[in-house]
């Protein structure tokens, strides 16, 4: 599958691992936020990640990048997961120098989240150019959220227009299966533009991933 690259954040299973990647995920999320309702532990996350590259050898379909949501994490908590992941999320308070040194202590690529909520904020992005790899612009969580992103609250995505940087950049907040298809035609004229990125949108529950949501978004994003 060509067309923008997705992100299905928030895996708690194998299952779901496994079905997303073999329908075509391009990232897979694991939230290490122990105030999320998709919180894994390192060890969970483990295990799902042997049982993924067992199918994917099995079956011959791609192994997605890896990748963990941290908010404000401690060494100790990004050396246990590191090794398993390719990439750090940071949706903390995390500057551009602390990003920049956490991806070259632990050989992983960084994704900075951008909450935004004005044209201000997108502009904001360009102190992260150099520091990180990947810039995720989401939605604010609204508040009293308990929790950075996964909250299916969606932003302006035309002020994604105030991004002039060179890294690419995902989008995310409030996506779904019918909305996303809108989201990917109004950014893919855009160099930068790297793909989207769902949690929420593809859940039955509260960090209960449906297969045939998945399937529906990562068909909806690259067509």
């Amino acid at each position: 599958m060509s067309g923008p690259l997705v992100k299905i954040c928030g895996v708690k299973d194998a299952a779901t691992a496994i079905d997303a990647a073999r329908a075509g995920a391009d990232f897979l999320g694991f939230v290490f936020f122990r105030k999320s309702p998709r919180f894994v532990t390192p060890e969970a996350a483990e295990e799902i990640i042997l049982d993924l590259k067992q199918a994917a050898f099995d079956e011959g379909f791609a192994m997605p990048r890896l990748v963990g949501l941290f908010v404000d994490a401690g060494e100790k908590e990004l050396s246990e997961a590191a090794p398993l992941l390719t990439h750090f999320q940071f949706h903390g308070h995390e500057s551009p120098e602390r990003c920049s040194e956490l991806g070259l202590e632990f050989g992983v690529e960084v994704i900075k989240a951008i909450p935004v909520t004005g044209k201000g904020d997108v502009s904001d992005a360009s102190d992260y150019e150099e520091a990180a790899d990947i810039i995720l612009f989401d939605a604010k969580p609204p508040p009293g959220a308990g929790q950075p992103g996964g909250n299916g609250v969606s932003f302006d995505w035309t002020l994604l227009s105030a991004y002039e940087g060179e890294t690419p950049y995902i989008v995310a907040g409030g996506l779904t299966p019918e909305n996303v298809g809108e989201a990917v035609k109004g950014q893919k004229s855009r160099e930068a533009f790297l793909g989207v990125d769902v949690s929420s949108g593809v859940e039955s529950a509260p960090g209960k991933k449906d297969d045939a949501l998945v399937k529906a978004f990562i068909s909806a994003s690259k067509g």
